[in-house]
């Protein structure tokens, strides 16, 4: 299925995500990021979540984030997984959005994680870093 977001034009790389930072799946010729960045798609969805819930709005569903570097579209899935989605700043986000929401975990993506090598977390630098601006 991630093979399905990769047809679209301007989509460099898909991943399937748990909430303990394994990659489950991996689509796209990028390299998978890091467990540390996997945990802050998930802390970047909850705390959209909660603000969400706080102003009245209900849980986020999906966050689409402009980067210098192009556009990653966050997408929680049920489970605590989440969907990543990388794509070039020209990427047509309303097609891969429609795409990414018909995306579903099969039994045997969400059972088998795919392990990374990944240098150990310091999740308090990334949490507390400020923006290069």
């Amino acid at each position: 299925m991630l093979s399905s977001l990769l047809q679209h034009p301007g989509v460099l790389s898909a991943f399937v995500t748990d909430g303990a930072g394994h990659l489950i799946t991996a689509a796209g010729e990028a390299m998978p990021p890091s467990a540390g960045v996997l945990v802050l798609a998930h802390a970047t969805l909850s705390a959209a979540s909660e603000f969400g819930r706080r102003s009245g709005s209900g849980d986020c569903i999906e966050l689409v984030q402009h980067h210098e570097g192009g556009l990653v579209l966050l997408r929680g899935l049920p489970h605590r997984h989440a969907l990543i989605v990388r794509c070039e700043a020209e990427a047509n986000m309303d097609s891969v959005r429609r795409q990414a929401a018909t995306f579903q975990l099969t039994a045997t993506g969400s059972t088998q994680p795919r392990r990374t090598s990944a240098p150990a977390l310091n999740l308090g630098d990334a949490l507390h870093a400020m923006p290069a601006w």
